[in-house]
């Protein structure tokens, strides 16, 4: 794991990659993909400025069905522009969900979805 000198890791849980392999939508309105995913929250990419401090919802197909997951937006920021179709160039954004009001259904669900289908890419914070 490669963390910046002088800047302490302050992730609790691990963060699994997913790669854009699934998708997902904000608030049911917006396309994501979903890059990396944790039980504490996730990296979507997406096409739309979303607002940090805002809550909202991030829905992912699991298990054959949808699951609505209410989060805050802790940050986003353009990542790259992109080339479309037509030419035009469109910004595309990444943005750091932390996940709020999780059950413990909800939190076991994400648990087995990540264990059966995905590659841990950093430790845990260690307990104090």
């Amino acid at each position: 794991m490669a963390v910046e000198k002088g800047r302490p890791e302050r992730r609790q849980y691990s963060r699994f990659l997913v790669g854009g392999r699934a998708k997902g939508r904000v608030t049911a309105v917006y396309e994501a993909s979903l890059l990396d995913l944790s039980l504490g929250g996730a990296l979507i990419e997406h096409a739309h400025i979303v607002r940090p401090g805002t809550t909202s919802y991030l829905i992912l197909r699991m298990k054959g069905r949808d699951v609505n997951l209410r989060c805050r937006i802790i940050r986003s920021s353009v990542h790259r522009v992109q080339v479309e179709s037509d030419g035009e160039r469109a910004l595309v954004y990444q943005t750091g969900l932390q996940f709020v009001d999780r059950s413990d259904a909800t939190m076991q669900m994400i648990s087995d979805y990540l264990l059966s289908t995905m590659e841990a890419i950093d430790p845990p914070l260690a307990a104090p």
